[in-house]
């Protein structure tokens, strides 16, 4: 029988002991398979940049802090180990973190940027560690399965809570998982406008939908390669709830480019194989089109109308679908299999073999989902799922505002090219470069978000990196035997997978996520066959990586302690302000941890509200300035901080403080363009300066005056700019010209003596209903303004005087105002 092989290859590469495990390797598997087991529980340890997922992120930074001193020791004892041009890639890897680094210096947000730092020595700690141990068969067979089994884990997760199962589902992982109030794991199901969408731990379809995709592929691989029945039964057996939870996400990104990364997996899977897995997947889908709709009709059940009476019946139709297919699928492998290599194996040794099937699959897949979407073979499906498949076209919401995303990116670029804005970037300055007022503290790409935290010099490096593992990876597999291909492909079929769909998702913002991609990476880099290292010793090699990991390693576990410590006391203040109320107490825990971290936005918001709700029932001014001092402090390491910005203005609000106020909103307008309520309130105290500036130096009332018109005028084009919007694009938060800026404006151009031009910026404005007394004043102020300029609207004045005779004194007042130009 063939072997599929391409030519000689070099031997495994094995440890001198590799019939048993040192306690090293014993230590590194125990962690390794803690944190794959525990990290998907965390909501895949979401950076969300906020306090409240990034206790589990630091925990997982200390874990690999750890993994970096048992990789030091693995190192060291691979003393007969060859070295090749490879191992350089342990040392390329830190460049990523490095990079991070550098940009840290320029951050919009150090509080990020530095998370991102040590996110990314966390991801490179993972990869040098799976590069190291990857070439021992047994560590490399159980990092497979240890990744394999939590996904397969995740996905019954998610099933248990579609089916109205949550509370078992939390039953078993609530030990060691964050649980919502009544007990259940908070948005495994996410209820939106397209109804119920699978999410599983991640409270993301889509992000979901891509693990799903990258663990599908590589269960179909299990399954047309193992020899060992409870391996062939086991993973045939999840084919169907896989396709299932990737059909209930109702992710259209996930639906599009599944068959892009099924046709570039395929490329390197020869004749006979693609056959297997096309018909292991047609089998496996049929199965899940046979029960979807039962399925798909009891989670909406449960979801929208809060019954879970037919669970039941739910998991009876899953594990009956997937038992036939397991049986499917094993019959198709003996005895089918077998007569497929037979007869393809002439014909696999041509070099373009392999590229026939999926090239020419993609054409006809192309044109049966022309055929499904074009005709009512879409109607079989539940509505849900046919809506959103009748809904992929570029010109949707979705696709349109990605495409928004990605140019506003190369905004931000442009002011940061070479080194970017730091960790974070995004989330931190986004608002300033946004094309419409949507709400996205994400890039939805994780090549845009890279490019804009770390510049084209973090970027170039990014792409390198993987270009060269990409590249020495395809070198490597066509001139390996089939076993060793068959031990590392698995990695390529995960990393493949996610960076694929990472191009139009943010994927990567999950560090568990993150942690998969790297470790698949280091086990692509463990296959590569390259020359040996000539110009560099291989001890210069292995004392640089050495020594490179014990640095993070220290920096790693110091610094995530400290963080840990930060967040549970931050987490205890929070607390004990709810359940006692004491402010002494819930104080001591948040000044410690603002003494660890004092850049944390969250945790200076949370000290200055406190000492604000002292000042208002005692009115000490001492809490009022330490309220202030804190929130300036801040402010000092996070300039612009939207949380830190807006607990400021509230403060000075309640006290009156206009002059600082007007500071405040005057210097920090353009980092938020397209926030409504800002530019009202920034008017709104611009007047009033003006007026305090008139009474005191009248030729100077002027410079306010002008601010006040520009902002209205710039309100003004960002309305008509929104009506540019593609008709399927939606324009995101509300943002529009309201009375007070109308009117606002309509008095500063009183103020400058132009009243004809006040009237003409209050007019369009003016509203029929006069009950309301803000469309009052405004029409009072218009009318006056007409009066002023000589030509009253005699209409409006009636209708004012009409609706309460006392206008006619009020409209007096206003026409009577006379102020220097």
């Amino acid at each position: 029988m063939s072997t599929y092989g391409y030519g000689a290859s070099k031997p495994k590469q094995k440890n001198d002991k590799s019939n048993h495990f040192s306690l090293i390797h014993w230590g590194v598997l125990v962690t390794l398979i803690l944190i794959l087991i525990w990290s998907p529980f965390q909501f895949g340890l979401f950076n969300a940049q906020d306090t409240y997922f990034e206790n589990p992120i630091y925990w997982s930074i200390l874990i690999a802090s750890i993994l970096a001193f048992l990789a030091i020791g693995v190192l060291l004892q691979l003393k007969k180990r060859n070295h090749d041009q490879s191992d350089a890639l342990t040392l390329f890897v830190f460049l990523l973190p490095l990079t991070y680094g550098v940009s840290s210096l320029f951050a919009a947000s150090s509080y990020l940027a530095v998370n991102a730092i040590f996110i990314m020595l966390t991801y490179a700690v993972f990869f040098v560690l799976t590069k190291l141990t990857t070439g021992e068969e047994k560590i490399n067979r159980i990092i497979q399965i240890t990744l394999t089994g939590s996904a397969y884990a995740v996905v019954w997760f998610g099933l248990m809570n579609w089916l109205g199962n949550g509370k078992p589902a939390a039953a078993f992982i609530g030990w060691f998982s964050r649980l919502n109030p009544d007990g259940l794991y908070q948005q495994a199901v996410w209820v939106d406008a397209n109804g119920p969408r699978l999410a599983s731990v991640f409270q993301y379809p889509n992000t979901y939908a891509a693990y799903l995709m990258a663990f599908l592929f590589a269960a179909v691989f299990y399954l047309t390669t193992t020899r060992k029945a409870v391996s062939h039964a086991v993973h045939s057996f999840m084919l169907v709830p896989i396709i299932l939870s990737i059909l209930l996400t109702l992710s259209r990104s996930g639906l599009v480019l599944l068959p892009v990364v099924f046709v570039l997996v395929l490329l390197f899977v020869k004749p006979a194989r693609q056959i297997l897995w096309i018909v292991h997947l047609a089998i496996s889908g049929a199965a899940t089109l046979v029960i979807l709709n039962t399925v798909s009709a009891i989670g909406n059940q449960v979801h929208l109308n809060g019954s879970g009476s037919s669970s039941l019946k739910g998991w009876l139709y899953i594990l009956v679908a997937s038992a036939v297919c397991a049986v499917l699928c094993w019959i198709v492998q003996r005895f089918l299999a077998p007569w497929l290599e037979r007869k393809l194996e002439g014909f696999s040794m041509k070099k373009w073999a392999n590229a026939l099937l999926p090239v020419g699959g993609t054409i006809i897949a192309g044109v049966l989902l022309i055929f499904l979407l074009g005709t009512g073979l879409k109607n079989l499906l539940p509505e849900s799922i046919s809506s959103r498949l009748s809904s992929i076209n570029f010109q949707q919401h979705s696709v349109l505002e990605r495409i928004t995303f990605y140019k506003d990116s190369m905004k931000l670029v442009a002011d940061y090219p070479v080194f970017g804005a730091g960790g974070g970037a995004w989330s931190a300055l986004y608002e300033k470069y946004q094309n419409n007022p949507y709400e996205s503290a994400q890039a939805h790409s994780y090549y845009m978000q890279y490019l804009v935290e770390t510049g084209f010099l973090g970027f170039i490096i990014l792409v390198a990196f993987l270009g060269i593992i990409y590249w020495k990876y395809v070198q490597s597999f066509r001139n390996a035997e089939e076993t060793k291909r068959n031990s590392y492909f698995m990695y390529f079929i995960l990393a493949t997978s996610i960076l694929v769909h990472s191009v139009m998702d943010f994927n990567m913002s999950y560090v568990y996520i993150g942690i998969i991609v790297f470790i698949s990476l280091g086990g692509m880099a463990a296959s590569i066959s390259t020359e040996p290292l000539k110009k560099i010793k291989p001890n210069t090699i292995k004392a640089a990586t050495a020594s490179i990991l014990g640095i993070a390693g220290i920096i790693m576990f110091i610094t995530s302690l400290l963080f840990i410590q930060a967040s549970s006391s931050f987490a205890k203040a929070d607390k004990t302000l709810v359940e006692t109320k004491n402010f002494n107490q819930t104080m001591e825990y948040l000044n410690k941890a603002l003494k660890i971290r004092p850049t944390v936005p969250e945790y200076a918001a949370f000290k200055a509200d406190l000492f604000k709700q002292v000042y208002t029932q005692q009115g000490d001014e001492d809490f009022f300035a330490e309220a202030e001092h804190t929130l300036r402090q801040a402010l000092d390491k996070q300039p612009g901080n939207r949380i830190l910005l807006l607990r400021l203005i509230d403060l000075y609000e309640q006290k009156g403080m206009d002059s600082e106020l007007y500071k405040v909103l005057s210097d920090n307008a353009e980092r938020f363009p397209w926030n409504m309520t800002w530019y009202d309130k920034y008017m709104a105290v611009t007047l009033r300066q003006g007026i305090i500036i008139n009474n005191e130096s009248p030729e100077k009332k002027n410079e306010y005056m002008d601010e006040i018109i520009a902002a209205l005028r710039h309100v003004e084009q960002g309305v008509e700019h929104l009506k540019t919007l593609p008709e399927g694009q939606l324009q995101g938060r509300e943002f529009r010209v309201t009375i007070t800026m109308a009117m606002n404006a309509g008095r500063a151009y009183i103020m400058r003596g132009e009243p004809g031009q006040g009237a003409e910026a209050m007019n369009p404005y003016l509203n029929e209903d006069l009950s309301n007394a803000d469309n009052r004043e405004l029409a009072r102020w218009y009318v006056g303004a007409t009066i002023q300029n000589g030509q009253v609207d005699q209409g409006w004045y009636d209708k004012l005087i009409s609706m309460d005779p006392e206008e006619k004194e009020r409209i007096e007042q206003v026409a009577g105002m006379r102020f220097l130009k």
